[in-house]
């Protein structure tokens, strides 16, 4: 059964139809600096106000992550000391990164994943670019069906990726395989710069959802949608 749960940010659930639907598997593209992070952690506020528990995938070290954001209004220490949100860090001090060691994180990323999947309801992966570096088509594919199966377990899985980390051909796999896929870039609006949402996918939302959205993000306020018409981004 499909629910809807709030993102804590009501402007963001109306654009969605009323929240992000779970069970789901959520794909965030963008390229640097369009607020993939920013998009993922809204959507993981509103997990952890509903009691959901979860595995949490980052690039950067906890500490860094819980700072960075922290920055932007997201404080996750408090379920990361009641144990309700479970950070994996990639980053590895002193760690020498070779073409056979980064084709080898992918399965283990996955294994991981399945060990602990009993203690939570979500697994975000943020982002999946680290993990696919020198991965081949058939491993992602395969990482893609994976995460099909999560789903069909009762869980919500959301990666957040670069726009160029995937083929052609996987990315069109990867459309057909996510129940919601954003697409976020930027746009300049007279001389200010603004980033943008488009809602390329969103499958069992409780309204219809908008085709998009322009925001901002604030250090005060978070995530601000800001009146700017999609037709022109």
């Amino acid at each position: 059964m499909i629910n809807t749960i709030s993102t804590g940010n009501e402007e963001i659930d109306r654009q969605f139809g009323g929240g992000i639907p779970t069970p789901s598997f959520v794909f965030i593209e963008g390229d640097h600096g369009t607020g993939k992070s920013a998009i993922s952690a809204q959507i993981m506020t509103g997990l952890l106000a509903s009691k959901e528990n979860l595995l949490c995938v980052i690039e950067n070290t906890v500490t860094q992550y819980i700072q960075k954001m922290k920055s932007i209004t997201f404080n996750f220490s408090k379920p990361f000391v009641r144990n309700q949100l479970i950070f994996v860090p990639i980053y590895v001090k002193n760690a020498r990164w070779s073409e056979k060691n980064t084709e080898k994180i992918l399965p283990i990323i996955e294994e991981f994943i399945l060990k602990k999947l009993d203690l939570v309801d979500g697994v975000i992966i943020d982002s999946i670019s680290p993990l696919v570096i020198n991965s081949n088509n058939e491993s992602i594919l395969g990482f893609l069906s994976f995460c099909k199966e999560i789903v069909t377990k009762g869980k919500t899985i959301i990666l957040t990726s670069h726009s160029s980390d995937f083929s052609k051909s996987t990315n069109t796999a990867l459309v057909g395989a996510a129940d919601v896929y954003l697409k976020l870039g930027t746009v300049v609006v007279g001389d200010k710069e603004v980033k943008t949402l488009k809602i390329i996918k969103l499958l069992g939302a409780k309204d219809s959802p908008e085709a998009g959205f322009a925001f901002e993000v604030d250090m005060i306020f978070g995530i601000k949608i800001v009146p700017v018409s999609m037709a022109n981004a």
